[in-house]
């Protein structure tokens, strides 16, 4: 077992209004095969007293700052859904800093960054539109559905988030170096596989993409874990 400071970070980014509490439960399951860096979103969770960011460049050149002096060492990217957008550009950003280019990107849940959001916009919707559009894709969200006080704090940060993944353009960026892992589930609504195989074009090293059982949320899935470890022992080599 490599020591804790030889394990390479894991840095998760979250899917649109979700925070870093989210990955908690993989810190144990992990523990032997990486540091988990949950990244938290300025406004979302532990830092929901500072102002929501709605630009995608914005939000990528901050965390990028943040990350680049907390730089220790080799580092995996991982994002979901809107969190594979922002972890992709980060992948960009990163590599040409002094953290340097990540050991592989992995995303879930999202097709090509090239590829425009599949859905009608919600983010700007009525809010009965909204939780019916995340109940397509989440279950129930019984929480929320019992507080309007936790309403009122969850609806920002996901509309915020909302509206960069749904207004996401490309911007001109050369291909990564690094590995790209694509996981999704078959029964997501969100991609596709002329969507997923679009990854491919966003890397010059190998790309890999894994269509496994499964809706659109995919933190708790075995097969996404499964990945993760065969990634980690691959770069433990």
């Amino acid at each position: 077992m490599l020591s804790a400071r030889s394990l390479p970070r894991l840095l998760c980014l979250p899917h649109a209004g979700g925070s870093a509490v989210m990955f908690s439960p993989w810190r144990s399951r992990f523990a032997d095969r990486a540091t988990v860096t949950p990244v938290e979103l300025p406004g979302h969770g532990g830092r929901r007293t500072e102002p929501l960011v709605r630009d995608t460049g914005e939000l990528v050149a901050r965390l990028a700052g943040e990350l680049t002096a907390t730089a220790d060492g080799p580092y995996v990217l991982y994002g979901h859904s809107f969190g594979a957008l922002v972890a992709f550009e980060l992948a960009h950003r990163l590599a040409g800093s002094a953290a340097g280019p990540p050991l592989a990107l992995v995303v879930s849940g999202r097709n090509a960054p090239s590829v425009p959001h599949p859905r009608a916009a919600l983010h700007d919707a009525p809010t009965g539109e909204l939780l019916r559009g995340l109940r397509t894709l989440q279950g129930t969200l019984p929480a929320v559905d019992r507080s309007p006080e936790l309403l009122e704090i969850f609806l920002p940060p996901l509309r915020a988030d909302l509206r960069m993944a749904e207004t996401y353009r490309r911007p001109e960026l050369p291909p990564l170096t690094c590995p790209v892992q694509v996981v999704a589930g078959d029964l997501d609504p969100l991609v596709d596989d002329a969507g997923l195989a679009g990854w491919q074009q966003e890397t010059v090293g190998p790309c890999r993409v894994e269509r496994v059982r499964g809706g659109h949320m995919m933190l708790d899935s075995p097969a996404l874990h499964l990945c993760l470890d065969e990634l980690f022992a691959l770069v433990a080599r």
